[in-house]
């Protein structure tokens, strides 16, 4: 057991640095505001003041407490950040906080192909990450022995690996952010809480723990939760020993410290912002959460709280495999039940205090982060970290109670955690390869954009609905890099013109800025989203184009022969959104074509024919319309042939349509009385829909004209 602890840690730390290497800088969460209170520390030698509505290199975390910073400014101070506004571009087209967007995963735009060179910036974030992942490690050791007081060396284990092969505690551990800190100090607390609760009052641990107390709160808020619960341990364990000097010492200790390693920077939140802890104002620069909270509100964002307890990446906008989650909640579920079987048994084994007050630092630190996600946008998983030398002994201690098997989970879990980096992290942010040939399968098209010709695109042909999103890979051949980075937009467009979805970015989902991308053959895959609340039933296409961010300049298209376009459309399918309400018939009528399709009705207005349809089974191909009208000879004088809005094999059974059609006549049509026979054909083959007419037509009308 001794030689798995070492293993168990060295095995982390690899693991560790697999994910430092395999995320670039500044796309883990808050990484670069974090490490924006770094730089400035580093350049200035002062901490940043908070002024809401400006934009800062920090923005809200320039109201954490600053022992993390203070100590990786230290450590950055050396290292060459020059090109540091280099390395920080933004991605004008980032799409953060949500998973199901297709690209624009990264936050800012990185050097190609490599986006993590280890030079410069990047090599102090590295650095920094490192750190963080030697914190972990720490992290992991108290875990393990927290664990170990309260229920033995194995489980001890367990708890550990629960917690070093957690995708999310790795992803946060190989990240610059002062939860790696806070998280290794309060492990720290907990390891010698439970202690003191099994020996006693002790000169040494009183001061330990005082000043470890201390330096978690110049660390993060979430330090303060544990005062309330040692507090309580102490008193326990004083009325336990009755040494009642023993816990008058710890809380002077405990004061002294916290008065002089950590009121300053309380005593600094009084004098610039007027209140203890610079919570208002924090929340006045992350901005505030703009509905009330309500319990409805908790259980909406519960599940995506959950998920990025175990595993959401980048700017909280890269999930990985979903049975890994469904996974993750069956364990928690499993020892949630068992720690309530565990503590129902502890009442006997002198354990029920130790289980108890961990339980007391779960709830305290969940209801903490229940009230900050109140305030704003926070629902994260993650933010329990802090409390996780509680939360890992909690569910080993239930996992062994339900005798899950144990030595099973965390070999997979570790295996799962190796495998994260390289199927869901790398492939997020990596660059696009240059294709030695169009694939097969892709349909052809021409326009050139300045430096760019697309020359084929790929997509789904289907119907499509309201909250859909529309896959669609366009193939671009670079003719030379840019001198400036442009971005390109789809949109999802009706007939008429109507958006009603689209996507901006730079190519490559945000992975390739033109300035950067060499000559040769790219697919640049995305998918549109359409708008909820579009409405109507039509052809779908997608229209692309060029343009310059930061003018607002259009790029226009050319062809082959340099001529410019008017428009480039590409075709994706149909659209077919909630029947829109339409003017019932004037005319009842009844017709039935194939089987498929029924006339239900229709109105004529001077020369404007409205017809109305039911579908009663889905028609295999696209049919169109014929309407003539017919002199006394059989000659035809008129007519209004037309497809409808909606292609017909989008058609579904049970939907209606109406199509309209406007009818022509010559201007020498005598004046006499006409016979109007329609029907519908195909316009590939010119084979009509069958009816019941030996012509396959039938009379809708007979007028004077």
């Amino acid at each position: 057991m001794r030689r798995a602890v070492p293993a168990l840690l060295a095995v982390y730390m690899l693991l560790g640095l697999v994910y430092a290497r395999a995320t670039p800088p500044f796309e883990a969460s808050d990484e670069l505001w974090h490490f924006g209170v770094v730089q400035h520390l580093a350049e200035t030698g002062e901490l940043p003041i908070q002024v809401p509505d400006t934009p800062t290199l920090w923005e809200q975390e320039g109201s954490q407490p600053p022992l993390y910073y203070l100590i990786a400014a230290l450590i950055a101070r050396p290292l060459d950040r020059t090109d540091f506004e280099d390395a920080t571009p933004p991605n004008p087209h980032a799409i953060p906080g949500n998973p199901a967007n297709v690209g624009n995963k990264n936050l800012v735009l990185h050097p190609a192909p490599d986006p993590f060179p280890l030079q410069g910036t990047a090599l102090a974030v590295f650095i920094l990450r490192v750190w963080g992942i030697l914190l972990g490690g720490i992290t992991v050791y108290g875990v393990y022995r927290v664990t170990m007081e309260i229920a033995g060396a194995r489980a001890g284990l367990f708890a550990a690996g629960l917690t070093a092969f957690n995708p999310m505690f790795l992803f946060i551990s190989a990240s610059v952010n002062n939860d790696t800190l806070v998280t290794a100090l309060n492990s720290l607390i907990l390891w010698q809480m439970v202690t003191l609760l099994r020996t006693g009052f002790t000169a040494r641990r009183s001061t330990l723990i005082a000043v470890l107390l201390a330096l978690a709160a110049l660390t993060k808020l979430s330090g303060l939760v544990l005062m309330p619960v040692v507090g309580l341990a102490a008193l326990i364990t004083a009325r336990r020993t009755r040494n009642w000097r023993g816990l008058v010492v710890l809380g002077v200790l405990t004061v002294g410290a916290w008065m002089a390693l950590t009121g300053w920077w309380y005593a600094r939140n009084l004098t610039l912002y007027g209140e203890l802890f610079g919570t208002r104002m924090m929340v006045a620069v992350a901005g505030p959460r703009l509905e009330p909270f309500t319990l409805g509100t908790l259980w909406a964002e519960f599940e995506g709280f959950r998920a990025a307890y175990w595993g959401w990446f980048g700017g909280v906008n890269i999930l990985t495999a979903p049975a890994f989650y469904w996974a993750m909640d069956g364990l928690t579920a499993l020892a949630v039940i068992g720690a309530g079987v565990a503590v129902w048994r502890a009442r006997r084994e002198g354990r029920l205090v130790a289980l108890a007050l961990l339980s007391l630092t779960v709830a305290i630190g969940m209801g903490a982060v229940i009230a900050w996600t109140a305030q704003t946008y926070a629902s994260q998983g993650r933010l329990l970290f802090p409390f996780i030398a509680a939360i890992s002994p909690l569910m080993a201690v239930g996992l062994s109670a339900v005798q899950l098997p144990t030595r099973f989970v965390v070999p997979a879990l570790a295996a799962f955690a190796l495998s994260v980096p390289f199927t869901t992290l790398v492939p997020a942010y990596a660059p696009p390869a240059p294709l030695a040939a169009l694939p097969d399968g892709v349909q052809p098209v021409y326009a050139r954009f300045g430096d760019v010709e697309l020359v084929g695109y790929t997509a789904e042909d289907r119907r499509y609905g309201p909250g859909e999103t529309i896959p669609i890979t366009v193939y671009w051949r670079v003719l030379r890099p840019s001198v400036v980075d442009y971005s390109l937009w789809l949109h999802a467009v009706s007939p008429s013109g109507t958006v009603i979805g689209k996507v901006d970015s730079y190519p490559g989902g945000g992975r390739l800025r033109t300035s950067t991308w060499r000559s040769g053959l790219y697919a640049d895959p995305y998918a549109i989203p359409i708008e909820a609340g579009a409405a109507g039933r039509f052809r779908l296409r997608v229209q692309i184009g060029w343009w310059s961010y930061p003018t607002n300049t259009l790029i226009v298209p050319q062809d082959t022969s340099g001529k410019p376009l008017g428009a480039v459309m590409l075709d994706v399918g149909a659209f077919g959104g909630p029947e829109e309400a339409v003017t019932p018939p004037q005319t009842a009528f009844e017709g039935d074509f194939g089987g498929i399709i029924r006339l239900t009705g229709y109105t004529l207005q001077g020369d404007e024919l409205r017809l109305s349809w039911a579908c009663l089974a889905p028609p295999s191909a696209n049919y169109t319309v014929f309407v003539q009208v017919l002199d006394g000879a059989n000659r035809v004088v008129g007519q209004g042939d037309g497809p409808p809005a909606l292609p017909t094999r989008y058609w579904q059974a049970g939907e209606s349509f109406v199509t309209v059609h406007r009818l022509y006549y010559p201007a020498s049509l005598e004046t006499g009385v006409y016979r109007m026979i329609f029907g519908w054909y195909d316009a590939g083959s010119g084979m009509r829909l069958a009816t019941a007419t030996p012509e396959n037509a039938l009379l809708l009308a007979q007028f004077s004209r």
